[in-house]
């Protein structure tokens, strides 16, 4: 049998791609958004397949009519009807006053522990107490103190927001090269130059990794507090349909949650830390011997 013959690269067992095809095809691969895309079509499927298997699982076509049916304000049947933008609203309200008042408080907290050895002292292990209690303790207490009025939610979006903050914000201090400390000293650099560009960019990175954490953390714990003891907003509204036994409204307000934490993130934080990241190229973090 003699030896097989060149077919100028057209033979039945040469199917390499082009280097053109192949680039485009690795590029799709590797490509973030098309990663993204391909997971949540996995998940919708596997959903979907779930919803076929169990029928108490509401399928992906029930909750999307159910949503439709609670952001035109119609029928459900009888005597209920959809609500949509009043709850979206309370909530998102309550959301912004607790972030407008935690972030601030737990960014100063968190330079203060991480630049002096008496704010440490004084307040560490506080910091370290909210932040291993968890959102449904808060629920409880804030339903406890403020009963169902606004104050609760607000309150507990704020103390789950400053021990995320103050935390990591303090590490990151912690974390900024002593030499550099030494260097503005020895060139007399001015406080509030060395606060600006040292103490705070320096801890610009761990700075955002806990805003990111304080921003979801406190959306969680305000679906919480509004589950438990609340009488508007969305997590009330979600609690409201899985207690008339209407899964596919419950199923839809907890992946409205999902999608909005989503979109914040993408939309707000991401772009906000490029931007603070163009402006401070170096993510390393401590004040360790200021006092």
């Amino acid at each position: 049998m003699g030896a097989p013959q060149d077919l100028g690269g057209f033979g039945p067992f040469d199917v390499r791609p082009t280097a053109e095809g192949a680039t485009i095809r690795e590029r799709l691969l590797r490509s973030p958004p098309f990663i993204g895309l391909l997971a949540l079509a996995l998940l919708l499927l596997i959903w979907q397949w779930i919803a076929w298997v169990n029928t108490r699982v509401p399928g992906i076509d029930e909750i999307v009519r159910f949503m439709v049916t609670e952001m035109s304000g119609g029928s459900h049947g009888g005597a209920l009807t959809g609500e949509f933008w009043a709850p979206l609203a309370t909530s998102m309200q309550r959301y912004a006053v607790g972030l407008a008042i935690g972030v601030p408080i737990g960014a100063a907290l968190g330079l203060l522990i991480g630049a002096f050895r008496w704010a440490r002292g004084l307040f560490n292990d506080t910091v370290l107490v909210l932040l291993a209690l968890p959102a449904v303790v808060w629920a409880f207490l804030a339903a406890l103190w403020f009963g169902l009025s606004a104050w609760g939610p607000i309150l507990a979006v704020v103390l789950t927001v400053v021990p995320f903050m103050a935390v990591n914000l303090s590490a990151g201090v912690r974390n900024i090269e002593p030499g550099l400390i030494q260097m503005s000293r020895s060139f007399d650099v001015p406080f509030g130059r060395r606060f600006v560009h040292l103490l705070f960019g320096g801890s610009l990175p761990s700075g955002f990794t806990g805003l990111r954490l304080a921003f979801m953390t406190g959306w969680n714990s305000l679906l919480i507090v509004e589950w438990f003891g609340a009488t508007s907003g969305v997590g009330w509204r979600a609690r409201f349909w899985y207690d008339a036994l209407r899964y596919p409204g419950f199923v839809g307000w907890i992946f409205l949650f999902v999608i909005l934490i989503t979109l914040l993130d993408r939309l707000l934080l991401s772009p906000l830390e490029r931007r603070a990241f163009r402006w401070n190229q170096q993510p390393t973090l401590t004040f360790e011997e200021e006092l």
